[in-house]
């Protein structure tokens, strides 16, 4: 992928770990990369052809940099953070990509909420929440138990499980000391089955929408730790997660790019619970490439460079078993020694080297590695991860 003169040049919004996958594609194939970020040790930045200071939530730095570099294109991957950024900079610059509006909504989960109800997306009952008395009444209406949600805040921040009164003041309060706004949601608790599904829409056309399954543990809320595809479930429960999602993609404007869903399975009808446009985090990238034989980042990447992702999406094969599995620890220290086995059908990416200092898992930022795998069979896919897990050895002192 070349420019007739020189390189296409991609500014890739953040330099952390979620990112890598899609850097390393774009240098692979001769595309000039520029990282934007704060500064600091994290991974991509070495990689990067060029590293601009630049704070990813602040759109106008953001668009500064864009046009600085004469970029081609802007991206984002596993993080909510630069999204609005991103659609900025494609609005602004004429790139293919999210809009700005379409960001903006994805990112803020009352707007988003709002859009699901008004175009009949299958979605929790909620109440916009800035007071003790609005929460009062929230409960009221709905009913215990509820979910106290940041509005603006990704993964597992923010948000708080209430069963009974006597806790609901304090997880109130506990939300809105963490979120940016003046406001957070208050929602109906769906009891069922929470799994996800990935998606991507090109040219207002979704290519597919391929549900996986979710592997959490609970801390103050569920954690996801890990992934896996297939996720089996019967034809109408499939088919309604795929109306659902379409549904919900094109309630909030989705377009030209990848889409992150969370759903819930309640009575055998698919719930969303929210979306947004970038691929999801924790190793979804390499499992949708697994499950397809394709790489997907370069999906990606070519769409926000202006190509069609169809000479990729049109190479894949018969679905195979993919798992992925957050490493983490159950204390917390600095790391002694580290050994990392070489299993076939397995690859282990860890986070951490001697010195490194370890803390006990609570969240996905908390993670010390991750390990993927493939199989004929999900059961192998456990049994290879499992032989993994064993022979992982990381002592801390």
């Amino acid at each position: 992928m070349k420019g007739e003169t020189e390189k296409m040049k991609i500014l890739v919004q953040g330099a952390g770990r979620g990112n890598l996958g899609l850097i390393k594609t774009a240098i692979a194939h001769d595309v000039f990369t520029i990282v934007t970020g704060m500064g600091g040790d994290y991974p991509c930045i070495p990689l990067a052809d060029v590293n601009c200071y630049a704070d990813i939530s602040d759109p106008e730095a953001v668009l500064k940099v864009a046009k600085e570099q004469k970029v081609d294109g802007v991206i984002i991957c596993c993080s909510d953070t630069g999204l609005r950024a991103v659609g900025r900079c494609n609005d602004v610059l004429h790139l293919t990509g999210i809009s700005e509006e379409a960001a903006i909504v994805s990112s803020n989960k009352f707007l988003m909420k709002e859009k699901l109800q008004a175009n009949g997306v299958r979605t929790a009952a909620f109440f916009k929440v800035s007071t003790e008395e609005e929460l009062q009444h929230a409960v009221q209406n709905i009913g215990f138990p509820v979910i106290i949600k940041a509005t603006d805040l990704q993964g597992s921040r923010g948000i708080a499980i209430v069963r009974d009164e006597e806790t609901l003041l304090s997880s109130f309060h506990d939300v809105m000391s963490l979120t940016r706004q003046s406001y957070c949601i208050v929602e109906e608790f769906l009891e069922g089955k929470e799994y996800g599904a990935q998606s991507f829409v090109y040219d207002n056309e979704v290519l597919f929408v391929l549900p996986h399954g979710d592997e959490t543990i609970m801390c103050k809320t569920a954690v996801p730790i890990g992934h896996y595809m297939p996720y089996e479930m019967d034809a109408s429960l499939y088919e309604d997660t795929c109306n659902q999602v379409k549904s919900a993609i094109k309630a909030l404007g989705l377009n030209n790019c990848a889409v992150n869903v969370d759903l819930i399975e309640k009575d055998g009808k698919a719930y969303i619970i929210e979306l947004t446009g970038r691929v999801g985090a924790n190793c979804l990238p390499e499992l949708v490439s697994n499950y397809f034989g394709i790489n997907y980042y370069e999906m990606i990447l070519r769409t926000a460079l202006g190509y069609s992702p169809m000479p990729i999406f049109e190479t894949r094969r018969e679905p195979c078993a993919t798992l992925a599995r957050m490493i983490r620890s159950d204390r917390t220290g600095v790391v002694d020694f580290i050994s990392v086995p070489e299993i076939e059908n397995a690859e282990i990416h860890l986070f951490v080297h001697q010195g490194s200092e370890v803390r006990a898992f609570t969240n996905s930022n908390d993670a010390i590695g991750e390990a993927i795998v493939s199989a004929s069979s999900l059961s192998s896919c456990e049994k290879i991860m499992q032989e993994v897990i064993r022979n992982i050895k990381i002592d801390l002192l």
